[in-house]
């Protein structure tokens, strides 16, 4: 895979985060989405579980702004982070890593009642509550079927650790 293929999925999984589409993702939009799976998955708000989504997702925003783009304004870019990347291609690993453990934690977490085995259909609705366009749920969850149509929630983080390695299918988070 070619590196700049390889950024461009980093970027694609940023603007899952920008809540306004104005091109800059902030504290409070990775923060937002972390909230936004706790209700919409109806995890107790005061349980571990919770806390492990909300925790996952805010180091993972104070990564961004620092390493990646600009603390003083809180915030990072799309082209922030793809120049960060492309200066110096051994971030990809690092920062490929980070993003891959906070979505799969929040996949574990929000399935965690359904069981040890959770449907390709069920992940694929967690992505889509993390941004992803609701349109494209039938193309991630046929992403997620290539495995079966039961997914071990303990090795959910393959998957997701694939997509930003650049061996997995690049529709994980949807066409657009």
């Amino acid at each position: 895979m070619a590196e700049g293929d390889l950024v461009a999925r980093f970027a694609r999984r940023l603007r899952l985060f920008d809540a306004n589409a104005d091109g800059a993702v902030r504290h409070r939009d990775v923060v937002a989405v972390a909230e936004r799976l706790v209700r919409g998955f109806r995890l107790d708000p005061a349980s571990t579980g919770a806390q492990r989504v909300r925790i996952a997702y805010e180091t993972l925003s104070l990564v961004l702004v620092s390493d990646y783009g600009d603390p003083a304004r809180d915030e990072v870019t799309g082209t922030g982070l793809a120049a960060a990347l492309e200066a110096d291609p051994r971030r990809t690993a690092e920062l490929g890593g980070r993003l891959a453990r906070a979505d799969a934690v929040a996949v574990r977490e929000c399935l965690a009642r359904i069981g040890a085995q959770v449907k390709a259909e069920q992940v694929a609705e967690v992505v889509v509550a993390l941004g992803a366009h609701p349109g494209d749920l039938p193309v991630i969850q046929r992403v997620l079927e290539r495995d079966g149509a039961l997914l071990p929630l303990a090795s959910v983080d393959r998957v997701f650790a694939d997509y930003f390695a650049g061996c997995g299918d690049p529709r994980l988070y949807g066409r657009r």
